[in-house]
């Protein structure tokens, strides 16, 4: 049997947000054989429960400081907008369920801004929530033909 997936805590995520590849460095040390389960705000500020997000498989997003960021910066600027809504769960790139425009662009190597024209245009398959454009990962393997499994 293998042990689970670490989950970590990271306390504050405002303050991790603009400091995303400290913060990866901090993920790779996170594995199922030990390392922090939780990161504090090092800043000293009291903990804010709405500013609080436990990262789902932490050495891979260790890998994608970049992408930490945007998801860190988009949790702590959506956290606190409802009754006893935490920031929320942060899973790794390949186990969500949709993609970024930003991420499908990479992912398609073409340019964000062309990603963006595509989307507006229905090229490029994608749903709204609210504000947020993403690209359902099915929807994008059924354009390009694929079967849902990577490689090749």
């Amino acid at each position: 049997m293998t042990d689970p997936l670490p989950e970590v805590t990271v306390v504050n995520i405002d303050y991790w947000a603009t400091r995303s590849i400290e913060l990866a460095q901090l993920l790779a040390t996170c594995t199922p054989e030990g390392g922090p389960k939780a990161i504090p705000d090092p800043s000293g500020r009291p903990v804010d429960p709405e500013k609080i997000a436990v990262v789902v498989s932490p050495t891979d997003w260790a890998a994608y400081p970049r992408e930490l960021h945007e998801v860190l910066a988009g949790v702590a600027a959506a956290g606190g907008k409802g009754p006893g809504l935490a920031a929320g769960a942060i899973a790794p790139l390949n186990e969500r369920l949709t993609l970024t425009v930003d991420e499908a662009a990479t992912l398609l190597g073409i340019s964000r801004a062309f990603a963006y024209e595509a989307v507006n245009r229905g090229e490029i398959p994608s749903i709204r929530i609210g504000r947020r454009i993403l690209v359902p990962r099915v929807a994008l393997a059924r354009m390009l033909g694929e079967s849902g499994t990577s490689g090749g």
